[in-house]
Formats: structure tokens, C-alpha cells, sequence
């Protein structure tokens, strides 16, 4: 039986190698991306054009190590906005040494936007984790905007209701943007308590963080 690809980060990571990590190990539930990131060599740096965020992917040794800046001996460098990354529409990110490095730089394009569900199978992943907390709301009904479709958790009727577009709730699912954000920037719109949403952006933020 093959190894798992390990996916590792430096020791007190910041929240960009928690990030990347966290979207390494989603791929990695991809047998084929699996085995990619167990074979790659050569070293990928993921640079922000609007802060000072920055982290480096580490290929070799049959797996990766995510470590915050970038590393001077990076081959492939991605300058983007991470801020619209998650963005129906993203901006097209700058890639250097992609020409000297084609499969590397290929590679590591699918690592970043790995295969996913249907938002109502990404939504079971991810209550599945947020509702062990406690303070929770323990009935939640999410409902997509776009073609009505909803989905239920617990008993209802619901503590909370989250509404927003497929692209939304996927966003939100997969950990690519905090529930809390979404809400104030009005890609997502929700009814119930504070306090549950509170509660609803924490893990939604550990769930991002991989935590």
C-alpha cells in the first residue's frame, strides 16, 4: 500500500502556511494529486501583491513542507492578490519561472485549486466538523440562492439559516473564505443570533487554518 504524501509545516506557522497546507491536504483526498505531491521536487513560493503575506512549498523526499517567506532558492514564484482569490472572476496571477520549470509550475496549479463536491457535500463536511463545538447552533438550514436547493442539519425548524449563491457557499465550505467576511462583504446572508454566528465564523476560520 502506498504512503500518504506528508504535508508538514514549520513549527508556530503562520496563517498563509496554514492556509496552503490546509488546501495541499484537501487535494491530497485526490489519489492522483496524492501521489503528484509524493513525487515532486523543487520549491514554490506564493507571494501576496497586496501585503506582506508570503509562504514557500517545499516538494521532495516524498512530501512538503509549507514554511512562511520566500525562500531564496524558489523555482516557481506566484504573485497574486489573495484577497480575490476566492472571487467568481479572479485576477490572473503573475507566475515566474514557470518556462523553466513547466511541470512543477503545472503541478502545483491543480495542488492549489483542488477537485471538490457539490456545495451541499462540502456544506456535510463541513458542519460535520463546526457542529461538534459548543455554542453551535444545533439546527442549521442552508439554502442556495441561485436555483433554490436547500439543505438541513439537526432539527428543525432552524437555530440559523445561511443564504448565497452556489460560488458562495462553496467558498465558504471549502475553507477559501471566513463565514464572518462573507456576511459583511454581502456574498452570503444569514438569519439567527449573534452569538451563533460568532460561534458559526470561529470555526469557519479553524476550518481555513485546517484546525
Amino acid at each position: 500500500m502506498t504512503e500518504p504524501a506528508r504535508i508538514d509545516v514549520e513549527p508556530d506557522p503562520v496563517p498563509i502556511v496554514l492556509i496552503l497546507a490546509a488546501t495541499l491536504r484537501r487535494a491530497a483526498r485526490t489519489p492522483k494529486l496524492a501521489a503528484a505531491i509524493g513525487r515532486l521536487k523543487g520549491n514554490v513560493s506564493l507571494r501576496s501583491t497586496t501585503d506582506p503575506q508570503a509562504a514557500t512549498m517545499r516538494f521532495g523526499n516524498g512530501g512538503v513542507m509549507v514554511v512562511r517567506g520566500v525562500s531564496k532558492d524558489t523555482d516557481v514564484l506566484i504573485a497574486a492578490d489573495l484577497n480575490k482569490l476566492a472571487d467568481e472572476k479572479p485576477p490572473t496571477p503573475k507566475v515566474i519561472g514557470a518556462a523553466r520549470h513547466p511541470k512543477l509550475a503545472l503541478t502545483v496549479s491543480k495542488l492549489l485549486e483542488p477537485p471538490h463536491g457539490t456545495w451541499q457535500q462540502e456544506a456535510e463536511r463541513f458542519f460535520a466538523f463546526a457542529m461538534q463545538s459548543p455554542g453551535v447552533p444545533t439546527s442549521i438550514r442552508v439554502v442556495c440562492t441561485g436555483d433554490g436547493t436547500e439543505l438541513t442539519f439537526g432539527d428543525q425548524p432552524a437555530q440559523y439559516e445561511l443564504h448565497g449563491s452556489e460560488h458562495a457557499l462553496l467558498n465558504v465550505f471549502l475553507g477559501n473564505s471566513v463565514l464572518g467576511q462573507d456576511l459583511l462583504d454581502g456574498k452570503l446572508f444569514a438569519v439567527g443570533k449573534l452569538g451563533h454566528l460568532a460561534e458559526l465564523t470561529g470555526r469557519s476560520l479553524a476550518w481555513m487554518l485546517g484546525r
